[in-house]
């Protein structure tokens, strides 16, 4: 039976079956780059075109990068590209909210710390935000430098040295993922988009009109569209290296996420979410998902893998390096995890994501490579492949920093 989510009942292109339906836009992917993309596509616009939102598992699932229930969201960055999209980022986010009426977004400060291995990047963050505060006065970014006293005060859960800085973002927050994916996709079928979930892509064929190529229900299945978008995730390669004349630089990594358990007599957990600038990038979110676990983890812990096969050969992790990390500083966990998960990242070599279009076919765009930092910029990422779709439009944000030919070697 045809899978077909849409707002109101099926249209005449919903029950022709699925063999050359035309679009004016298809999207392949419907993680949250993908669901953000068919989103921004059809939102806002006067004369609604026609979406259709590819997915190769049935939804919701979790075998891509979306899964799970938190994220971290941020204003602070070391690198100006980023900081200066997360202004939008949030402001799509709390629209998404207001407009649903779905708590995908929970504010939640962010301690950044960093010993003396990370006072440059720490230095960049500061200069970042404050850059990005002058071009964008009315952008709520509330970033505050702590002396030892004031790190020692709001955070006494926490056992840093001497030599530790930090700082405080005051706005940022955590991002409930799995509510995220369906809220958007929610709202993306309320606008007329439709979903087709179990279509598996299986090649891309360029032209004025762009066919995908696939499976659906175990047969043969094409579909074509004026634009096309693929935000495969850590599938990407497959689908868009054989377009280009050269293969994407991306790795498809299987990272492990853990989670570890206050102590009931102890100091307990800090309140906040916070990243490690300097030893190691650890990174923590408090409990929102498994009560009375604090999620703590860094990007150490991953090995290369096929997307298909990330379920392979996982076996007992040395997670000693954390537990040592944990010891040091945050007395109020136990040093032993009690939840381990997988999760699925797909990298660049300078971890930022790729956004940009086939040459010779404006009509096709993608998005990759988001390199574990992806998720809370997807509305924007959104915007900017609908920019580099319709380059005629007005340009809301920058995506050049993005693009493909960074890692040209010509």
């Amino acid at each position: 039976m045809l899978h077909v989510c849409s707002a109101n009942a099926f249209s005449p292109v919903e029950t022709r079956g699925i063999n050359m339906e035309h679009y004016d836009y298809i999207v392949v992917g419907a993680g949250i780059e993908g669901s953000w993309t068919a989103y921004q596509l059809v939102k806002g616009a006067e004369k609604k075109p026609s979406v259709l939102l590819l997915e190769r598992f049935p939804l919701p699932h979790s075998r891509g990068s979306s899964h799970g229930q938190t994220r971290i969201i941020r204003n602070a960055y070391p690198d100006a590209f980023h900081t200066s999209i997360m202004p939008t980022a949030f402001r799509e986010w709390q629209k998404l909210q207001a407009e649903s009426g779905v708590d995908v977004l929970v504010p939640k400060p962010l301690l950044l710390i960093a010993n003396e291995e990370g006072y440059k990047k720490m230095d960049k963050i500061i200069a970042c935000v404050n850059e990005e505060k002058a071009k964008q006065p009315d952008a709520d970014i509330q970033l505050k430098e702590l002396s030892r006293e004031e790190l020692e005060t709001e955070f006494p859960q926490a056992k840093f040295s001497s030599q530790h800085r930090a700082c405080v973002e005051h706005t940022a927050g955590i991002l409930r993922a799995d509510k995220c994916v369906a809220t958007v996709q929610s709202e993306f079928k309320k606008l007329g988009g439709v979903i087709r979930d179990g279509f598996e892509v299986t090649s891309v064929v360029p032209g004025e009109r762009v066919t995908v190529r696939g499976r659906f229900n175990n047969q043969a299945a094409s579909v074509t569209a004026s634009k096309l978008a693929i935000c495969a995730g850590p599938w990407a390669s497959k689908l868009i290296d054989p377009l280009l004349p050269t293969k994407l630089p991306l790795e498809a990594l299987r990272i492990l996420v853990f989670y570890w358990k206050i102590k009931e007599n102890g100091p307990g957990a800090i309140p906040s979410t916070f990243i490690d600038c300097g030893e190691g990038d650890f990174w923590g979110i408090p409990e929102l998902e498994y009560p009375h676990m604090y999620k703590l983890s860094n990007p150490s812990y991953t090995d290369q893998v096929e997307p298909d096969d990330r379920d392979k050969n996982v076996g007992a992790p040395d997670y000693s390096s954390i537990a040592d990390y944990i010891e040091k500083y945050f007395p109020g966990l136990e040093i032993k995890p009690s939840i381990v998960e997988t999760c699925m990242y797909t990298v660049t070599p300078d971890l930022t994501c790729i956004l940009d279009t086939v040459p010779g076919h404006r009509n096709i765009a993608f998005g990759c490579g988001f390199s574990g930092i992806g998720f809370k910029k997807a509305p924007a990422v959104g915007i900017m492949i609908k920019q580099l779709l319709n380059p005629e439009e007005e340009k809301i944000l920058d995506s050049t920093a993005f693009r493909l030919s960074r890692f040209s070697t010509d």
